[in-house]
């Protein structure tokens, strides 16, 4: 960020807080609407018990997770919103790598070779049952960035074709903390694995590896080997981007090829923090071979209406995400089921609980409400990307996009988190429902670690519709200041991602019905008024919205 984008910011912000303090207190009480929290834990525990076999997309456990919630906005008495069907088709194709694939590094001292799983974890995008570099050259390009707002590019008088390029994970802004470049702390897309993919595959890139480190990704090596190993589903390739081969080399592996090549990994990593770095060629070969086992597959978004009384045609969305991991084999061998109970059976159980306070509620709300269920969330956000670019309702009529995904189970708090920073003048309207819970509104805790990023509302925001998610809070009451942030990574090391994360009946609800009061209260109040949100000057998504909605008119 540069200097007058960050005051432009900051003066924005701060306009924000006077503008949502002056209408706090002038502000009639609200009541805050009630939501059973016996129902919102059955859903909890039935969506990731044993029985759901973790929830995978296309498995047995994907056809009794949409039959249930089908079953439940039935129920309800929610409309299909597709055309007569409570199901959205999103078309894909699986990709399962064999696990014997290893990376051959050669041209130093001695050849080396990187274990799949162990050092490395690679996968294809393309539906082929064979990908294979060989000989590559190895370049490291630093972090595989090109951004012309931040006077930055990486690739600058390089030429990568055919080439594997290895880059950092993160954005120079996080391994400096300096607030003048990029977002500081704050993870830019620039930073995530997503966009590194697609900027080495338009530089022509063979294969691109990225350099792990826990502190910059903002999950531990286990994370990256639950998440990207066995079946990965991609949607149709079109006209995407794609490198061969893309994935990630474990800091060792790293430390270890950097090595081979003459060169010292952190010395390097601090040389790509420069505006002036040059990318370094190691000197170093890569080959390496995946055999896939490729075949079509189908899972299923879950999409509800309830039709709005006055503007039918204008739509508020909620989403949470369904799917998990499925099963996969741990350590002996023996498979685990990966339960995913507060990823994301809390969000899904949010999302019911919302869908039925709305389908009670008199007088209905003024425009239509869109409940979606996604799917392939943790493959890539693959559910919501797919609406996103086949929306059941065009986009210039969609209002916003409110998100849930891993809701509060720590108890009640003293304030609420937004993904991100703020950006729109929805933040805004979450900020006066907070308010008028007594809760205040704060960015992101854990901004260096690119949430906005990692969940399915960043997919409307893409294409211009205004869009957050909730999170927990920080100031939890009858706890001491940093509890709440010590619950919170300690969720994220134990159990993100991994088998342990399973329902406890000694969870403390109270923070969960806070956020789906303050979701609640901001979906109404959109519902029942005229006013479309709006991005920030300063937002990407700004433009997007704007053609979006003259188009509209």
């Amino acid at each position: 960020m540069n200097r007058y984008t960050f005051l432009l910011s900051a003066c924005l912000y701060a306009a924000a807080a006077q503008v949502i303090a002056a209408q706090a207190a002038t502000a009639q009480t609200v009541a805050a609407p009630t939501f059973e929290e016996a129902r919102i834990r059955a859903a909890i525990r039935t969506l990731s018990s044993d029985r759901f076999d973790g929830r995978a997309p296309a498995s047995v456990g994907e056809q009794r997770t949409t039959d249930y919630l089908v079953a439940q906005f039935r129920q309800q008495g929610l409309q299909p919103a597709n055309h007569g069907s409570y199901l959205q088709a999103v078309p894909m194709v699986q990709i399962t790598p064999a696990a014997d694939a290893a990376l051959t590094i050669r041209g130093g001292a001695a050849s080396l070779q990187f274990a799949y799983g162990t050092d490395i974890v690679v996968t294809t995008p393309h539906p082929l049952a064979t990908v294979s570099i060989r000989d590559s050259a190895v370049v490291f390009a630093g972090y595989g960035i090109v951004a012309p707002e931040y006077q930055w590019n990486d690739y600058a008088g390089l030429d990568v074709h055919g080439k594997t390029v290895v880059v950092l994970v993160n954005d120079p802004g996080y391994a400096t903390g300096d607030p003048a470049l990029f977002h500081g702390k704050a993870m830019t897309y620039y930073g995530r694995w997503t966009y590194k993919y697609e900027e080495a595959a338009r530089q022509g890139a063979a294969a691109v590896l990225i350099v792990h480190d826990t502190g910059p990704a903002g999950y531990p090596w286990e994370v990256v080997r639950n998440s990207w190993t066995g079946p990965a589903d991609e949607l149709p390739p079109g006209d995407a981007y794609m490198p061969q081969i893309q994935g990630w080399l474990s800091f060792d592996a790293a430390t270890k090829l950097f090595a081979a090549g003459h060169q010292d990994l952190n010395a390097l990593s601090a040389a790509a923090t420069r505006r002036d770095f040059k990318a370094v060629d190691l000197h170093l070969t890569a080959s390496l071979t995946l055999h896939n086992q490729v075949h079509g597959i189908v899972s299923h978004n879950v999409v509800a209406l309830l039709k709005g009384t006055r503007h039918p045609e204008q739509i508020v969305v909620y989403t949470a995400h369904w799917d998990h991991f499925g099963e996969k084999p741990g350590p002996d061998g023996k498979p685990q089921i990966f339960h995913g109970a507060v990823d994301n059976s809390t969000g899904v159980a949010g999302l019911l609980a919302l869908a039925r306070k709305f389908a009670m509620d008199k007088p209905a709300p003024a425009r239509s409400m869109l409940f979606i269920a996604t799917t392939s969330e943790e493959q890539g956000l693959l559910g919501s990307a797919y609406y996103a670019a086949h929306p059941l309702f065009p986009l210039a009529d969609t209002v916003a996009n409110l998100n849930m995904d891993e809701m509060d189970s720590f108890g009640a708090t003293r304030d609420l988190t937004v993904r991100g920073q703020f950006m729109s003048t929805l933040d805004d309207q979450m900020a006066r429902s907070a308010a008028t819970l007594g809760l205040k509104l704060l960015p992101d805790a854990h901004a260096s670690k690119g949430y906005y990023f990692r969940a399915d509302h960043f997919e409307f925001a893409k294409r211009g519709v205004p869009a957050l998610s909730v999170y927990w809070g920080t100031d939890y009451v009858g706890h001491p200041p940093g509890w709440g942030l010590a619950q919170q990574l300690a969720y994220d090391d134990q159990r993100y991602h991994k088998p342990l994360d399973v329902y406890d009946a000694s969870w403390n609800l109270d923070g969960m019905l806070q956020q789906l009061q303050a979701m609640y209260l901001t979906g109404r109040s959109l519902a029942d008024g005229d006013a479309w949100p709006e991005w920030y000057a300063d937002s990407p998504f700004r433009a997007a919205r704007a053609a979006q909605r003259k188009q509209s008119r």
